[in-house]
């Protein structure tokens, strides 16, 4: 499991599908800042990793206790500014 999002990247939300039991409070196609990405590990995804958003604590999840849990890096990708060139879009692909 690899990514090239850091901390203090801007990302985009691809992805803000929910199950009944969740709720995410991202939007698809909103961006935001990572404030911290590593490893995690949930009931519901097994091992991942994980970003935390600046801006948005998610508090305790009630159904497994977890302080503050990651969202799935897998959700978001990284923002790409006007005349980034090729290879650094490769890379962040």
């Amino acid at each position: 499991m690899t990514t090239t999002i850091k901390p203090g990247d801007e990302i985009v939300c691809i992805d803000d599908g929910i199950y009944a039991e969740q709720y995410l409070g991202i939007k698809e196609g909103a961006v935001y800042k990572a404030r911290w990405v590593g490893p995690a590990t949930s009931y519901m995804n097994g091992d991942y990793i994980g970003v935390r958003l600046e801006g948005i604590n998610r508090g305790v999840c009630p159904e497994f206790g977890d302080e503050d849990p990651p969202f799935n890096v897998r959700r978001f990708r990284p923002v790409v500014k006007p005349g980034t060139p090729a290879k650094e879009l490769e890379e962040a692909l």
